[in-house]
């Protein structure tokens, strides 16, 4: 089956299978996010400048001529690159990653987050198709414990509805979470209600579709999660999830994911960061509980430490007092703390490449996310577009998702389908796809495919902007590997093919 994605007055045929990447080494070494306004006044720009130098929105609009899209209006006011997608009235969600307010080990905040540069681009781009009388939704479910407040200060990311509102544009900032507990010494405490998403909330249930049917639900976990509530949404009848109104009433949602390691997954990107369109984070099976042989996840042999730190995780989450939860936490720490240091093995909570279950999570969200109606009905044909952009401005290694090292890549990937991002941006870290059991696991699909092409049918444009010329590449040029966290140390770098010895062609994308 192939399909494409053509809704522009241009025409252009954006296949599934085809990725489009740019790269500008200046992008990433220019660390300052305070500085979101477009470097200069563009012909088609509806926006005023604020004259600094912002390379990150440039290569924004270099990835949207590279991808081919308005051609029939590049280069003149007319120009128009998201009307291939949107058209004016429209409502667009825009899904940065905003998993927190702060880097764990102290680094700056985007080197967690999407970049606040590209998000800013791609809102500025979105209004000039959906006009006046659109919407932009700028939302995400970050971790329970995160501050909203503090993470939209901290990225500046609260300048953009009262800018845009002194233009006569609607965007609005919204945090999808249901509940946020407050974070004590690592303890999730005081829950306290959000008002969530103002569209509402649909449960979307995969039942037997779902790639968790048929799995013991009884071990389903997330970590400082009862599983109590867990098992009324994963259970022998159903498998749901808490999908975001705000997604399910747009025909496009813009996806962009911050390229970075991950504990449980090994690397978060495109289908990874569907997860945060999930209003409640108990609705998300992370790991189940107990060893490989028996039958869980969460580690790999049997482990009288790592067992002895579960069933202490689950007292201090059952707990209805704060006394009784401070107790267990304080037993839990010194257990965790002391096991780690007479095993020496910190693979522990499901952080580690033998995780069999969140990747299943993932996906489920992906084929949520592309194929249920407004009201949480799963249909037999896409309900909207998912155009997804990769920020690998600065990627992330080591300890992903909270407490990455960055790594400069100055990169942007586009693509219409996130089964070929997220193949794209694999590739771009350098990590063999064969590791992964995400992307292995999407082309085995019973039903609801995120992937209308073969794997081998993938092609990726990329264009490097370093020389001050557009210059022909090939991402494995431009690739770097980014090294895992500890729980995923034996992944090594994916072999690279050959640079060409061919001289460097210019292209005028």
């Amino acid at each position: 089956m192939t399909q494409t994605v053509s809704t522009g007055c241009s025409g252009a045929r954006l296949l599934p299978s085809q990725v489009t990447a740019v790269r500008d080494a200046a992008a990433s070494l220019l660390d300052d996010t305070r500085y979101q306004s477009p470097p200069e006044r563009y012909i088609e720009s509806k926006v005023p400048t604020a004259g600094l130098r912002n390379p990150v929105y440039a290569l924004v609009r270099r990835l949207f001529m590279a991808m081919g899209l308005d051609r029939a209006n590049m280069g003149t006011k007319r120009w128009n690159p998201l009307s291939e997608f949107l058209k004016r009235g429209d409502q667009v969600v825009v899904k940065p990653n905003l998993v927190h307010h702060r880097h764990y080990r102290g680094g700056k905040l985007h080197w967690v987050i999407t970049d606040p540069r590209v998000i800013r681009a791609v809102c500025d781009y979105a209004f000039l198709a959906v006009g006046r009388e659109g919407h932009v939704i700028v939302g995400d479910a970050p971790l329970q414990s995160a501050d909203w407040n503090s993470l939209i200060r901290e990225s500046q990311l609260d300048r953009l509805p009262v800018f845009y509102s002194q233009h006569g544009y609607l965007l609005t900032l919204t945090d999808f979470r249901t509940v946020r507990t407050t974070d004590r010494k690592g303890m999730k405490c005081s829950p306290v209600p959000l008002p969530g998403d103002p569209n509402g909330y649909a449960a979307v249930d995969l039942g037997a579709d779902s790639l968790h049917a048929g799995r013991d639900w009884r071990r389903f976990r997330v970590t400082n999660y009862n599983p109590e509530a867990m098992r009324s949404h994963h259970n022998d009848t159903r498998h749901e999830y808490l999908i975001a109104r705000s997604i399910l009433h747009s025909p496009v949602v813009i996806n962009l994911p911050k390229l970075k390691t991950h504990r449980k997954c090994g690397l978060t990107g495109p289908l990874k960061n569907m997860v945060g369109i999930n209003g409640c984070k108990d609705w998300l099976p992370h790991h189940s509980g107990g060893s490989v042989p028996e039958g869980g996840d969460e580690y790999s042999d049997i482990s009288a430490w790592k067992k002895l730190n579960s069933w202490l995780v689950e007292r201090e989450e059952s707990a209805a007092r704060l006394a009784g939860k401070l107790s267990w936490n304080a037993a839990r720490r010194f257990v965790y703390g002391l096991g780690n240091r007479l095993t020496g093995d910190q693979s522990w909570e499901g952080s580690w490449h033998g995780n069999d279950t969140l990747w299943r999570t993932i996906l489920d969200l992906n084929r949520a996310a592309l194929y249920a109606d407004p009201g949480g009905i799963l249909r037999p044909r896409p309900q909207r577009t998912m155009l997804t952009i990769v920020d690998a401005i600065q990627a992330g290694e080591g300890e992903g998702p909270m407490a990455p090292e960055p790594v400069p890549l100055g990169t942007l990937l586009a693509s219409v389908n996130p089964l070929t991002a997220e193949i794209a941006a694999t590739r771009l870290a350098g990590w063999p796809e064969g590791r992964l059991r995400l992307i292995q696991g999407a082309f085995h699909l019973p039903s609801y495919p995120l992937d209308p092409f073969t794997r081998e049918s993938v092609e990726i444009q990329a264009t490097d902007f370093t020389s001050g010329t557009s210059v022909e590449a090939t991402l494995e040029e431009i690739a770097r590997f980014l090294h895992p966290s500890r729980g995923w140390g034996d992944v090594k770098p994916a072999p690279m093919a050959r640079p060409s010895s061919q001289p460097p062609v210019e292209v005028n994308p």
